[in-house]
């Protein structure tokens, strides 16, 4: 086997392992953790809490949803906060970047959303760590466990990250799908 034969089929199965779906995957599982916790702290629970001003913070967070949303009020309430049901809504958007399902949905719409919110998942996570730096003005966070911080922020970084790379994966699959005459990208 030449050296040029064997430094090609190298670079082929590294691009194929950059290019698989496993990657909408672990997009789709970043999440879960993030979605766990905050399910936890609308049920009441002070996991992650350390200090009794994060539990009254935490146990108090349906209080402004009053004046708000009398929707989201209720689904505090009842313990089901909304940022979760946004975490869960990524994971599904991350699966649908995978699977047949996903495919029968309008192609451009899941690449311009793909980009975009990666982008944007990426640079709220720089942002934050940023602030973890001294760099930018801290916001809220007295009272989080560490792990709360790798959960959420960690969670979001490698979600952004991993949609970027399922994306650019979702947009080989559809164009080799597709004939030469129709690639429209």
């Amino acid at each position: 086997m030449s050296v040029k034969h064997e430094k090609h089929k190298r670079s082929e199965i590294a691009y194929k392992t950059y290019l698989t779906k496993g990657w909408g995957y672990v997009a789709a599982l970043a999440l879960l953790p993030y979605a766990i916790l905050k399910s936890l702290w609308a049920w009441g629970s002070t996991v992650g809490l350390t200090t009794k001003q994060a539990v009254q913070d935490v146990a108090g967070f349906g209080d402004p949803l009053k004046e708000g949303s009398a929707f989201l009020y209720t689904l505090y309430t009842i313990g089901i906060d909304f940022t979760a049901i946004l975490a869960i809504l990524a994971s599904l958007f991350a699966l649908a970047l995978v699977t047949p399902w996903g495919e029968k949905l309008p192609k451009w719409l899941l690449i311009i959303s793909g980009w975009s919110v990666g982008v944007l998942t990426v640079l709220i996570s720089f942002l934050t760590a940023l602030q973890f730096l001294g760099v930018l003005p801290k916001g809220y966070g007295e009272g989080l466990a560490i792990w709360v911080y790798i959960v959420t922020y960690g969670g979001l970084f490698l979600w952004g990250v991993t949609v970027f790379i399922a994306t650019l994966s979702f947009q080989h699959r559809i164009k080799n799908k597709q004939s030469p005459e129709k690639r429209v990208f």
